[in-house]
């Protein structure tokens, strides 16, 4: 007898986590799934970019140490040896020219595209 009662709770266990296993997975309530067109990425991208204004570079003459400054509406920004802060991401300096700076960033995966953006130095 007991074991006809193993057997069913372990019917149920296998019952149940099986079909947990076949159900599609649940997306986080609290961030809600919205597809974004590739169009829309890049625009959204070109404006992060477009408010950070170049104001000046430091450079050491016996070492290889450069700080690039950006600002954007009184916030000021120091990339240091091309280390790009977060507050850019995705974007990341592709060239530094005497005249310009090229950003890029990657679109996601089902895109197949980057974004470039040329900053220049003289405004």
């Amino acid at each position: 007898m007991i074991r006809y009662i193993y057997q069913y709770i372990g019917l149920c266990f296998f019952i149940c986590f099986d079909l947990k296993a076949n159900m599609p997975l649940e997306r986080d309530p609290f961030q809600p799934y919205y597809s974004v067109s590739c169009s829309e990425q890049t625009e959204q991208l070109l404006e992060q970019i477009q408010i950070w204004h170049f104001r000046g570079v430091m450079k050491q003459i016996d070492q290889p140490y450069q700080q690039i400054w950006l600002s954007s509406n009184n916030q000021w920004l120091a990339i240091t040896d091309d280390t790009v802060p977060n507050i850019l991401f995705p974007w990341h300096m592709q060239s530094l020219l005497n005249d310009k700076i090229i950003w890029q960033a990657d679109l996601p995966n089902y895109c197949h595209q980057t974004v470039s953006w040329t900053m220049p130095l003289n405004e």
